[in-house]
């Protein structure tokens, strides 16, 4: 049970704290270029950030659906087996 745990702990940090990441660099990337450039439109963060979720979705999104489908197959036996035990 203590290996499900942490598991899901590491798959949640991989699936979640990647994108938040990488959309948070390159949103700082495009602050240092708005305040370069004194353009502050703040549609372009927002079409910057949401372009990049679309790239991290089409580069990694099997890859996490594949990791969160492992991850539920192995709760649900885990579910069925303490169920047979009975805890």
């Amino acid at each position: 049970m203590h290996n499900l745990l942490s598991d899901s702990l590491m798959i949640i940090m991989c699936v979640a704290g990647v994108p938040m990441v990488a959309i948070a660099f390159t949103t700082g990337c495009l602050a240092v270029v708005q305040a370069a450039t004194q353009i502050q439109e703040q549609s372009v963060a927002h079409l910057v950030r949401l372009v990049t979720f679309i790239a991290l979705v089409v580069v990694a999104g099997r890859w996490a659906g594949d990791e969160v489908c492992a991850l539920f197959e192995r709760t649900v036996r885990a579910v069925e087996t303490i169920g047979r035990r009975g805890l």
